[in-house]
């Protein structure tokens, strides 16, 4: 089922290595290390953070150049949709660039409110829960049953290897919450939000999906332009 090195280390080797280092890091007990990760005075800045405010850059970018190359109108307006998607998650998880701006000019939001839209009220959590419960239909159940459905979204359907991703991302979230529990020494920024480890590896998930797609559409649309040989 797994028998494909190359997406076992895309979908779960590097991810993990990546997560662990950085879960490392942040329980080491050195100030310097805890900081690389996720500083104390805003954890916005650290590694963890801005590892997936990249994720979510490389998916826009991927989208917007795949629906540049694409040959049918009605993915062409897939590919920009997502794009536009991907670029609302971004401006959400940089909270539409207001702690740079707190950073700029001194200031400091009160505690508890919030620039983005998903730490209003209960959304986090709600939304936490959507993505646990969508995540498992679209990129394990769908997989398993990818052959049984429709020849015309085969193409949409995700690799089943994305199972391995969600799987080790619930792994090291699980290692994460144990260390915390345990009292290991660290810097408290990720305080209640040490969920963002796995965070990591959801926008890693959404990248390679995007990815194994766009290369199923570039396949796609060089053989329609082949010459017919015969």
């Amino acid at each position: 089922m797994f028998n494909d090195k190359r997406r076992v280390l895309l979908y779960a080797v590097l991810p993990s290595c990546f997560t662990l280092i950085l879960i490392s890091l942040y329980f080491s007990g050195i100030e310097l290390l805890q900081g690389i990760t996720s500083p104390a005075t805003q954890r916005e800045f650290g590694l963890l953070e801005n590892a997936q405010n990249l994720l979510l850059i490389l998916c826009v970018l991927l989208c917007w150049r795949t629906s540049r190359s694409e040959a049918c109108n009605h993915w062409k307006w897939f590919w920009r949709m997502g794009s536009f998607a991907c670029l609302l998650l971004f401006m959400e998880e940089i909270d539409w660039g207001d702690h740079y701006w707190s950073a700029l000019t001194g200031t400091q939001r009160p505690s508890g409110e919030y620039f983005n839209i998903h730490n209003q009220g209960n959304i986090t959590r709600w939304l936490k829960k959507l993505v646990d419960g969508g995540s498992v239909v679209l990129f394990i159940l769908i997989p398993l049953a990818g052959k049984r459905l429709p020849a015309k979204v085969q193409q949409l359907v995700p690799d089943l290897h994305s199972a391995l991703t969600l799987l080790c991302g619930l792994l090291t979230s699980k290692l994460a919450h144990a260390l915390e529990d345990a009292g290991m020494d660290n810097n408290g920024s990720l305080l209640n939000n040490i969920s963002e480890f796995r965070e990591t590896f959801t926008y890693w998930v959404g990248l390679l999906y995007l990815w194994e797609v766009a290369q199923r559409r570039k396949n796609a649309v060089q053989k329609t332009a082949a010459p017919d040989k015969g």
